[in-house]
């Protein structure tokens, strides 16, 4: 079992997923560029760690500036950041390269999901260290998929659950406004939605939802138009025709304005 847990990002998903880890016995080696965490840098928590790092910063860019400054040969160094397959792979090499172990496992849940310790994580890249995280991703998460022994497969899949999040968003907005115009409220009619074949998590958590929507967005809405544009990047690239991410992406960007 890892003693020392390095950890790079500390904030509204980092900051519980490091406190659940501390709840399940670990201790964290952390480094936010807040100054959260204790430690200096990347390469104090890289040399703290007993065996695993968890980076979990917002962007793609940040997560290629952390992993550039990690050289300590023999870590398994997990991204749990959403920044498409084509990154994770080209960081994958690059970590390789140096002797790491790249290990893909984005996550899905939210703050809500971090702070309960029940995040659904899918994993992919070399099995043997996504064995080695087991009990890390199980302090965190109630849901682990081995989705494959490629880094950027788990991407992938969580690209694939931001755009079903993203339009069923659309979807469930548009039904709201087209029942206000016959007098229905969302309180009416979202539970019958519930319980019948329209039924989403969106349906069932529109106030949570809801207030993602807004004058300028929310942070949670932010996020979901950043993924969809990396999927729309990365799909147009291979000739993936998506128009309702497309469609979807437009729609959160007007929500952002």
């Amino acid at each position: 079992m890892d003693q020392v847990v390095g950890m790079i990002g500390l904030g509204a998903m980092g900051a519980p997923i490091a406190a659940n880890l501390e709840r399940a016995g670990y201790q964290v080696a952390g480094y936010d560029v807040r100054g959260h965490g204790g430690m200096g840098s990347v390469e104090e928590v890289a040399e703290h760690a007993t065996r695993t790092v968890l980076v979990i910063v917002r962007t793609a860019p940040q997560v290629g500036q952390v992993v550039s400054q990690l050289r300590r040969p023999g870590l398994d160094v997990v991204v749990m950041s959403t920044i498409g397959p084509t990154t994770m792979e080209r960081l994958g090499s690059d970590l390789a390269a140096r002797g790491l172990t790249p290990v893909d496992a984005p996550i899905s849940g939210g703050v809500a999901g971090a702070e309960a310790g029940t995040l659904t994580i899918m994993a992919s890249g070399d099995l043997a260290a996504i064995e080695r995280c087991r009990p890390l991703f199980q302090a965190i998460g109630s849901n682990l998929f081995v989705i494959g022994d490629r880094v950027g497969l788990g991407q992938a899949v969580k690209l694939a659950n931001q755009l079903m999040l993203a339009a069923h968003m659309v979807a469930c907005g548009e039904a709201v406004r087209m029942v206000s115009g016959y007098g229905l409220s969302p309180e009416q009619v979202l539970p019958v939605i519930e319980r019948s074949t329209g039924s989403s998590w969106v349906a069932a958590n529109w106030r949570t939802v809801k207030a993602w929507w807004g004058e300028g967005g929310s942070d949670p809405l932010g996020i979901i138009h950043k993924d969809l544009r990396s999927l729309l990047g990365e799909t147009g690239e291979r000739g993936l025709p998506l128009p309702l991410t497309a469609l979807s992406f437009q729609e959160l960007l007007q929500a952002r304005r």
